[in-house]
């Protein structure tokens, strides 16, 4: 598919609102309105479909389409909280009858997957209804996804910017309004990055508070969690309620369905930068000044908190390289036992080799890099100190072009432009600890949005949410729709 078809304007924003079965609901309203009888399944589907036959030729953030299945689906029984709600799977979990391709070359001899994965089954479990599955970077390595074998995902605020990433597809069709929610996964800031650049929200849980393939595999630091994207905090709210109510988690404090803001204060800290980057964007820092002024006008307590020393910092970010590293020169090696036997190396990326032959310098470092990832809670809880909740950014600047995260860019260039840009959240994943990213601003010069991030202590996913609602209620989020 041609990445800006004859019969296409090369337009930069790209909204898919219609007067249809959708219309410019969130996640919550679409199900309700087919709950009620207002609209049926099979018309929120078919509306979604045609908004997603429009938009894939300006965005491209398909990987594999299953409109026929989708159709089967929602002409059937569907029962659950969000029972015939269209949406989509990032093409990092299995889906029974289709590829898992993992954003990746490497695999494109794989044959349709046998079963579907934990994940899936909970969307299944509450009744959404799948289009399909989203581009990601190969395995979820970068926030950008530029490929070599196809049109790079777009940004539907501007065409010529990134998605974010890694789950890049799930943001675009959110953004553009395909489907009003789609799934994503985080292993370092892959929700809520994306949900940044993207004008979402995007809330990575705590560790193990929705299944993962990764719960049970042998790695030394689990640092990946599955959730959602959306366009309002109180999608949000329902999906975990829903999902936990098919996936309670014992071994952590309960969500419930929250459904009213936060009325008790609480003390936040703010940190307005990163030593890995001194200098995020000044529509960034206006944010997190702006969204801090107006926490304390709703009554919380608000302090800047002391920055973490740049040498300590900079080590967590090396270690983490060094164990993403680590993680991409396991699969380089031993992809065909690990993913699946068609794997084939030689078709993988510069990025992905680059960063293999990065644990292959630095193989002596990487027990010590590991050993200090475990001991990252203690740092967590040195940046929190009396504080309930840090606000930060999300990410150091708007979204970039394509190009400052391309396909072409050599290793070392690529590496560094993503870790100054992406700073902020792969401490979280290493913790265990939830994050949500809030698009509470617009970069009125580039006219992108600018996401702030607020995080909490393991398993406080519902203090984060209550906490959310307020800020959304008392500042409402700009939206892709009211510009296009």
């Amino acid at each position: 598919m041609p990445e800006t078809p004859a019969d296409q304007p090369n337009i930069s924003r790209v909204w898919m609102g219609a007067d249809d079965a959708l219309g410019d609901d969130d996640a919550v309203g679409v199900a309700d309105r087919i709950s009620s009888g207002e609209i049926s399944a099979a018309e929120a589907v078919d509306a979604a479909i045609e908004r997603a036959e429009r938009a894939e030729p300006l965005i491209a953030a398909f990987a594999t389409t299953d409109f026929d299945r989708a159709r089967q689906r929602a002409s059937g029984q569907v029962t659950g909280r969000f029972a015939g709600l269209p949406t989509a799977m990032k093409d990092q979990t299995a889906v029974a009858g289709l590829p898992l391709g993992l954003g990746s070359q490497a695999l494109d001899g794989a044959g349709p997957s046998v079963s579907s994965s934990p994940i899936t089954k909970v969307f299944e479990s509450v009744g959404t209804i799948s289009l399909g599955t989203t581009t990601l970077p190969e395995f979820g390595l970068t926030s950008s996804s530029d490929f070599h074998h196809g049109p790079p995902t777009r940004n539907p605020w501007n065409r010529d910017h990134i998605a974010g990433g890694s789950s890049s597809g799930a943001a675009a069709l959110v953004a553009a309004g395909v489907v009003p929610m789609a799934h994503g996964g985080d292993g370092g800031g892959s929700i809520r990055i994306p949900a940044a650049a993207c004008g979402l929200v995007g809330l990575k849980p705590s560790r193990g508070r929705l299944p993962h393939e990764n719960d049970v595999a042998r790695l030394p630091v689990k640092i990946s969690a599955y959730g959602v994207l959306s366009r309002s905090v109180g999608d949000q709210c329902a999906f975990l309620a829903a999902a936990e109510r098919y996936f309670p988690q014992p071994a952590l404090p309960p969500v419930g369905l929250v459904d009213r803001p936060l009325d008790r204060p609480l003390r936040i800290g703010v940190l307005s930068t990163s030593p890995v980057n001194r200098t995020p964007a000044s529509s960034v820092v206006d944010a997190v000044a702006d969204t801090a002024s107006l926490l304390e006008q709703l009554g919380h307590h608000v302090t800047v908190i002391d920055e973490a020393s740049e040498a300590t910092t900079q080590a967590f970010g090396d270690d983490f390289v060094l164990y993403w590293a680590f993680l991409a020169g396991a699969l380089a090696v031993g992809g065909k036992k690990l993913i699946n036997p068609a794997f084939d190396s030689t078709k993988l990326t510069s990025f992905t080799r680059g960063l293999a032959n990065h644990a292959r310098r630095n193989v002596h470092r990487i027990p010590g890099a590991i050993r200090r990832l475990k001991a990252a809670p203690e740092l967590y809880h040195r940046q929190f100190g009396a504080c309930d909740v840090v606000l930060s950014p999300t990410v150091s600047d708007p979204a970039p072009t394509l190009a400052y995260l391309g396909k072409d860019l050599d290793y070392q260039t690529h590496m560094d432009r993503l870790m100054r840009w992406a700073a902020y959240t792969p401490l979280h994943n290493v913790v265990g600890a939830p994050g949500i990213s809030l698009p509470v601003a617009l970069d009125l010069d580039l006219m992108l949005p600018v996401g702030v991030h607020l995080a909490a202590r393991v398993g406080q996913e519902r203090l984060l949410l209550e906490l959310a609602l307020q800020v959304e209620e008392a500042r409402s989020f700009p939206k892709l729709s009211d510009f296009a």
